[in-house]
């Protein structure tokens, strides 16, 4: 028989806007934490304590109660930063990507012309994001409507995403970052907008954790979502951790504990 109480695994978040307080979002959407990886809650308080003349307390009593923690999540998306952070609404196919670290060509030889059109120059126009050498990592030099006069140097015309070089740098292995306009419905763009403070969404976060048929659950029915932190790895996935704080709100219920088994 597995005892009641006990929990196994990353557990289950459910994240849903409240369309009736704070600034909700555009159809307030739920959602789940996509490949959640743990999660942190803290429930804290104060304790005061009163003293006399003797080195024991008199007396202690609660203070300040608090709802805090994390949770840590390998993968988010615009609906969800919308949804969750920000509550400004993302555009539908539309998209502009990067390619980095960088598209590998090499500059035509000493006959010339000394000019590459990157992959993806069609669309257009292309954003430059900088070149470098292959071999190095040594940045070149974007000369804008100046002339090319040594190596190192490049100009480019976003419009046809076309880069010239030097001519001495004539079969240097170069590596092109650049930003392009994606063909439609292939995803979204969201664009934060510079709100007054106190501004953002409030959402109820339901924290399950299922085991052996049974589980218990913590519902905060009014949250804060605060910073998102990005860590990645050389040779591993990246991971977005991300704060919360919780409060009574107008019914004045902070915090649920349910449990089945």
């Amino acid at each position: 028989m597995i005892l009641p109480g006990l929990q196994f695994g990353s557990g289950v978040v459910l994240a849903v806007p409240q369309s009736s307080s704070g600034n909700p979002p555009v159809n307030p959407t739920p959602l789940g934490l996509g490949v959640l990886q743990n999660v942190k809650m803290t429930l804290g308080a104060e304790i005061k304590t009163l003293f006399g003349q003797s080195q024991w307390a008199v007396d202690s009593a609660v203070g300040k109660r608090t709802i805090k923690g994390t949770f840590e999540l390998a993968q988010v998306s615009n609906t969800l930063m919308s949804q969750l952070f920000f509550s400004d609404a993302p555009v539908a196919n539309v998209l502009e990507t990067t390619a980095y670290p960088g598209e590998a060509h090499s500059v035509p030889a000493s006959s010339g012309p000394y000019t590459i059109v990157v992959t993806n120059a069609s669309p257009g126009p292309i954003v430059d994001w900088g070149v470098t050498y292959a071999a190095t990592g040594q940045p070149l030099v974007n000369v804008g409507s100046g002339s090319l006069a040594a190596a190192g140097q490049y100009k480019v015309v976003p419009s046809t995403g076309t880069y010239t070089f030097d001519a001495a740098d004539a079969l240097a292995a170069i590596l092109i970052n650049y930003e392009w306009p994606a063909a439609p419905a292939q995803g979204t763009t969201l664009t934060v907008q510079a709100h007054p403070m106190g501004f953002g969404p409030v959402v109820a976060l339901n924290i399950v954790f299922p085991y052996e048929g049974g589980g218990i659950g913590f519902f905060v029915p009014n949250a804060r979502l605060g910073k998102i932190d990005v860590a990645t790895k050389l040779d591993d996935y990246a991971m977005y951790t991300v704060d919360y704080e919780g409060f009574a709100g107008a019914a004045g219920i902070p915090f649920v504990s349910y449990q089945a088994w």
